[in-house]
């Protein structure tokens, strides 16, 4: 994943497999590793097709939504301290120096599997998350980084495995969705939410760059809001694949979506990033363990 994700159980001989079964990509990351013991549920996720990222500035009055105790969102003008571009934005309206930074993107997912059960009605299947940038005390089964909170989530409506997957992602809806490549090098997307649709056109180019995670596995964690305000996951990962994207993104109706694409000049801040190739593990835990 982009945000944008473990001791390692592999020997030198399963890395060789890889090699062989997916070229040098995958020799050149790392691994998968472990999860912390005690998941309530871990799902799986390979042959990412794509995913498909543009970040933007949210009304945190539009994400109503409860954060895990201790979080707060981090705001644009704290962010703009690094960001000259943003800080541009942010002097010519300076009013959005107290919006928070979110994150939404789009996934293509060849195979999606849940406590060892298959969930893909379909392969690809699209696949939707909402990030936003935020900061809070970290719990011990926590790994890597801990630098968003999941606002939402979104898988096809007509899938038949929605226990399933609300098991390993309590915060999924189940909506209208779809990513496709109507030819090489170039995709469409489209997101159909109560109040407003988004969608967007999505050219791929230049040169394909494996994206390093450092000396070992890549990890991350992130927690939920809302209802599952108590839940977060931890995510292990390798073989992200990076190229250069040019994304025209629009909406349709009202949300928060939409509000965020209409602020001035936001789009010379916020570019639209592709990544592909990429396998990932993820665990589902409480913040306070069930009695």
């Amino acid at each position: 994943m982009q945000l944008i994700k473990v001791s390692s159980w592999c020997s030198n001989l399963l890395l060789a497999g890889l090699t062989l079964l997916c070229g040098p990509t995958c020799a050149a990351n790392p691994p998968m590793g472990d999860l912390p013991g005690g998941a309530i549920s871990a799902s799986d996720m390979s042959d990412v097709a794509a995913e498909i990222c543009r970040d933007h500035l949210l009304d945190p009055r539009a994400a109503t939504l409860k954060l895990p105790s201790g979080y707060r969102l981090v705001l644009a003008g704290e962010a703009a301290i690094a960001n000259r571009s943003l800080a541009a934005v942010l002097r010519a309206s300076p009013q959005y120096a107290s919006y928070a930074l979110g994150t939404l993107c789009f996934l293509s997912v060849g195979s999606f599997v849940v406590d060892g059960t298959p969930v893909h009605s379909v392969s690809p299947m699209p696949v939707a998350f909402w990030w936003a940038s935020a900061a809070g005390p970290r719990h011990a089964d926590m790994r890597g980084k801990v630098e968003w909170v999941q606002l939402g989530s979104w898988y096809p409506s007509d899938t038949q495995h929605r226990a399933a997957i609300l098991k390993t992602d309590p915060m999924a809806q189940f909506v209208e969705i779809d990513l496709n490549r109507p030819e090489p090098n170039s995709w469409r997307l489209r997101l159909v939410l109560a109040g407003e649709t988004v969608e967007a056109e999505v050219r791929t180019s230049g040169q394909r760059r494996n994206r390093s995670v450092g000396a070992g596995p890549g990890y991350m964690s992130v927690p939920m809001s809302g209802g599952s305000a108590d839940y977060f996951s931890v995510y292990t990962y390798f073989g992200h694949i990076l190229q250069s994207a040019q994304g025209v993104w629009r909406t349709t109706g009202a949300g928060v979506f939409s509000d965020a694409l209409a602020i001035p000049n936001e789009s010379s801040v916020f570019e639209t990033v592709f990544q592909e190739g990429w396998t990932s593990r993820s665990g589902l835990y409480r913040f306070v363990p069930q009695q």
